[in-house]
């Protein structure tokens, strides 16, 4: 039996009436393109990379040849052979057959299997269940400085993606800095790599003075560990390009764009705490975490504990990021 696509009837297949499937193709099959392009558009956007920073040994490019782009021109070719056909008869079915055998269950688990893979090695765990679009990666981490490799969990995260604005972000950070704490706790008991383990010792320590009421002292630590771990695992060509904001004065943000994947999305908030601040010009202090201000402004405008739930989840990440990346 088939069925007729525009009544929802079914008729005997071995009728010998033609059947009108000039709609089958913007029905059917249009739709199924349009997911596959937009998969690929979001896919590509989401890896690209550049070959601009580079620290130590160069790292391995991540490569896709996504199943998903071979769908796309098997889809295509059969819109094509759709195309000359004016009934549903035998050569129909015979043009049908080699798409309905690639899209059999085993090979759409392979297909989702491999986007899974991809996942995986590009998100950490706390972003794979909701990962944000490119859009919202721009808003929380280069406009607001907000940390999401690693820390904070997957319930926070979803909570901040959800969340109306800057001031509810920064007010969603305040009220679960209990939680957040715990969060960075967790990563880092989980570093193994040996050159960062000091750092991970005294991240620790800050985490264990945050929960016990000592927020300066957290961030005061945390602000300065950040600044020894740039200065022990990049040079100073890097350190200059992922630290140097201009952004009040030129207007430049940092372009995720211009760095490869997971470089960029723990690094711009690290750009974003490296905003200009010159006391000796009369900078005010800011209210928000920044890594000079901390040095340099000392202040009950400047520490308080959100920043150093703040300053936690930045060292936390970037920790995490070297554990995962320095050579082995």
């Amino acid at each position: 039996m088939a069925e007729d696509r525009e009544s929802g009837e079914f008729k005997d297949a071995g009728q010998t009436e033609p059947v009108d499937i000039s709609g089958f193709y913007e029905m059917a099959l249009k739709p199924f393109q349009e997911y596959v392009r937009n998969q690929n558009a979001q896919i590509g956007k989401m890896l690209a990379e550049s070959a601009a920073v580079r620290f130590g040994p160069v790292l391995p490019r991540i490569v896709v040849n996504s199943p998903l782009i071979q769908m796309n021109a098997m889809a295509e070719t059969f819109r094509r052979q759709m195309a000359d056909l004016t009934g549903f008869n035998d050569m129909v079915r015979q043009a049908v057959k080699p798409l309905a055998e690639a899209y059999r269950p085993p090979q759409w688990h392979s297909v989702f299997g491999s986007l899974g893979d991809i996942i995986n090695r590009l998100y950490p765990e706390n972003l794979r269940h909701d990962i944000p679009d490119p859009d919202d990666l721009e808003k929380l981490l280069v406009e607001e400085g907000i940390p999401l490799m690693w820390v904070p969990g997957p319930q926070t995260v979803r909570a901040l993606l959800d969340a109306t604005d800057a001031i509810a972000r920064r007010r969603i950070i305040g009220r679960r800095w209990k939680g957040i704490a715990s969060d960075c706790e967790a990563v880092l008991e989980e570093v193994e790599h040996r050159d960062v383990q000091d750092a991970r010792s005294f991240a620790l320590e800050a985490a264990r003075a945050l929960r016990a009421g000592h927020a300066s002292a957290a961030q005061a630590l945390s602000a300065n560990l950040l600044d020894s771990l740039l200065q022990r695992h990049f040079d100073q060509a890097v350190r200059i390009q992922l630290t140097t904001n201009d952004f009040k004065t030129k207007g430049i943000k940092f372009k995720l764009e211009d760095h490869k994947f997971k470089v960029a999305c723990t690094f711009a908030p690290v750009w974003y705490a490296h905003a200009k601040y010159y006391p000796k010009n009369g900078d005010p202090i800011p209210r928000s975490f920044g890594r000079h201000a901390s040095a340099h402004g000392v202040s009950r405008t400047q520490y308080s504990r959100i920043n150093a739930v703040y300053a936690l989840m930045l060292v936390t990440s970037v920790i995490k990021f070297f554990d995962t990346e320095l050579p082995k």
